[in-house]
């Protein structure tokens, strides 16, 4: 069988729940939606380096560029490739790529499931939770690396536990070239080798690696295990760090500076009380939660007093993990998916917990055998509905946001490869499926494939610098949404879709198309709201502060002359409206102000 002597029905059921689950996600949303779709832009940045290199040899953006660290996920990315020598339809390679990891995930994680926690039918629980968690389903049909990574994580630590230090040290090492954040992982092992080492040398047992009902494990002999583990670890490692410095110059992918320059000054307290607490609080962690944190609490007692325990492995991730955001980039993206690889060890934690308490000897003489199954029974039962409830929900939003991409960027993408010439160079922040489908040339106003980009992000010169950039690299059109790169001075030559949020194309020229600060559109968004509200006195405070910040937004000067007219400022409304006619000449909108400003200066017209 596939999963081999420890296996069971309730550990192949499991399994087979969780990979179902996540194929039906990507059936019901190309149902419903028409086609099939990816919820996250970030899918296609792995298909265009891997498309590229299929067709051009290069790990570059785009054909002709130059080799960039822009994918998190190398072996993604060379996996895709290589499917790309099959077939050239994008969304099923991905998909596929995506639910075969899935699977050996799964079958990954029910092995290391049985190791610790014996019983087959605690192992399935354990396997059941994680598959069956909406997140985790809908991530493994994300198009991204999610499930790959699950699966490499996964098998590190089985092997481990099999005392296979090789396979576990090259599981590790694959898993970097999918996430650097496989080097938590590399610590988590190395911490735990230490403390088996140091109870190893203190007396048989000592090093609790083993729990009641688990098998032997076969072991490397003494010494000899971490060595190879991490000698293997480290020559892929060291393979990667100089495939980064090759193509980026720093031993890491850009996307990490990047994204902690983006959201390094984001709350942690936002972090931990919104995203860690979503994460390990939602469906059946929910109710789950305090018996992980209890055999959690258990672990670092027992560690704590010298003693050895049989979860620290999974205790060490599941917190490590968390931290590592926490420190260094307090940000789990859209489904909490950075947080996801933690929740096979909570799962562990949680059944374990579980597991203990139903078995509990106390518990069994305070309150009664009979009485501890009907509790048992009624909080599976009450983690199963909460769980469902998750997986619907993950469904629904599975389906939005597939359809979400597919009516903005990805008809954005089309659009401009229809109406562009090919020599078109494109500067957008969301550089996935426009670049993918536009086959145009991509300046990257978010700093993943255009490093320079990354300095000026979050300081008050962003805007003029990447202005600067995009005039030196010859952009010609601009794509995105006005929350993230708000454009000003032009009109778009199309809209994307009505609802929030909308996807415009504008033509850039040069010292014509603005781009206008996020903080100074933020304060004229209030101002028109103010404005809206009919508190005038309010608005021209937000506007008189939007012009401190950034004095070339047509938009603010068209405001700005609206609540002046509104006091009965005729001729400073007019002004205002001048001002953003110079600056925008062929807003209607502007022309229409100034046409009932001037019959309005006129004053009622006389007979004959």
């Amino acid at each position: 069988m596939i999963l081999t002597r420890r296996s069971s029905p309730w550990t192949a059921a499991a399994v087979a729940a969780g990979f179902l689950a996540a194929a039906a996600f990507a059936a019901h949303a190309a149902l419903s939606n028409g086609a099939l779709g990816f919820p996250l832009d970030d899918a296609w940045i792995h298909l265009n380096y891997a498309r590229t290199l299929r067709e051009h040899g290069t790990f570059a953006y785009f054909a002709g560029g130059p080799p960039t660290a822009g994918s998190t996920a190398p072996l993604f990315t060379l996996l895709e490739a290589a499917g790309f020598m099959i077939t050239s339809h994008e969304k099923p390679l991905a998909l596929l790529l995506g639910l075969a990891g899935q699977l050996a995930f799964l079958v990954a994680f029910a092995r290391w499931s049985a190791r610790r926690l014996g019983d087959a039918r605690w192992a399935a629980l354990a396997v059941a939770l994680v598959g069956l968690d909406g997140r985790a389903a809908l991530l493994a049909v994300s198009g991204m690396e999610t499930s790959l990574f699950l699966a490499l994580c996964s098998l590190a630590i089985e092997r481990r536990l099999a005392g296979r230090p090789l396979a576990a040290g090259l599981a590790l090492g694959a898993a970097l070239w999918v996430r650097p954040d496989a080097l938590i992982l590399a610590v988590v092992l190395a911490v735990d080798a230490l403390l088996e080492a140091r109870a190893s040398r203190a007396g048989p047992g000592a090093g609790a690696h083993r729990v009641a009902g688990a098998a032997a494990a076969p072991t490397a002999g003494p010494g000899r295990g971490p060595a190879l583990l991490f000698s293997s670890f480290a020559a892929l490692a060291l393979g990667y760090a100089v495939f980064h410095m090759l193509i980026g110059g720093r031993p890491l992918p850009a996307t990490f500076a990047a994204k902690t320059a983006f959201y390094a000054g984001r709350s942690r307290i936002e972090f931990l009380m919104g995203d860690v607490a979503e994460c390990f609080g939602s469906g059946a962690w929910l109710v789950l939660a305090p018996f992980a944190l209890g055999s959690l609490a258990r672990v670092i007692v027992a560690l704590a007093r010298g003693r050895g325990s049989s979860l620290r492995l999974e205790a060490g991730w599941a917190l490590a993990l968390p931290l590592a955001y926490l420190v260094l980039l307090p940000y789990s993206h859209r489904f909490t998916r950075y947080l996801v690889p933690a929740l096979p060890s909570f799962a562990i934690l949680a059944v374990a917990g579980v597991r203990d308490a139903e078995r509990s000897a106390w518990l069994a003489r305070a309150v009664g055998a009979s009485a501890r199954r009907v509790a048992l029974g009624a909080l599976l039962v009450g983690a199963g509905l909460l769980h469902g409830l998750l997986l619907a929900r993950s469904d629904e939003f599975y389906r939005f946001a597939c359809r979400y991409h597919a009516e903005r960027h990805e008809r954005a993408g089309r659009w401009l490869a229809e109406h562009t010439p090919s020599d078109a160079v494109i500067g957008t922040h969301d550089v996935g499926a426009i670049a993918f489908y536009s086959r145009r040339r991509i300046v990257d106003a978010a700093g993943l494939v255009s490093r320079e980009v990354t300095p000026w992000i979050g300081k008050p010169t962003y805007t003029d610098s990447l202005a600067a950039l995009f005039d030196r690299s010859g952009v010609t059109h601009l794509a995105g949404f006005d929350d993230w790169l708000p454009v000003d001075d032009v009109m778009p030559l199309v809209v994307f879709n009505t609802e929030p949020e909308v996807m415009r194309v504008f033509p850039w020229i040069p010292g014509r198309t603005h781009l206008v600060p996020r903080d100074a559109a933020a304060l004229a968004d209030h101002a028109e709201s103010a404005l809206a509200a009919g508190d005038v006195s309010r608005s021209l405070g937000f506007l008189r502060a939007a012009l401190e910040r950034d004095r070339a937004s047509a938009r603010v000067w068209l405001l700005l002359g609206d609540a002046l007219a509104r006091e009965g400022r005729a001729e400073p409304a007019r002004q205002a409206w001048v001002r953003a006619r110079a600056l925008m000449p062929e807003s209607p909108d502007v022309a229409r102000r100034l046409g009932l400003a001037a019959d309005t200066l006129a004053g009622p017209r006389r007979g004959p």
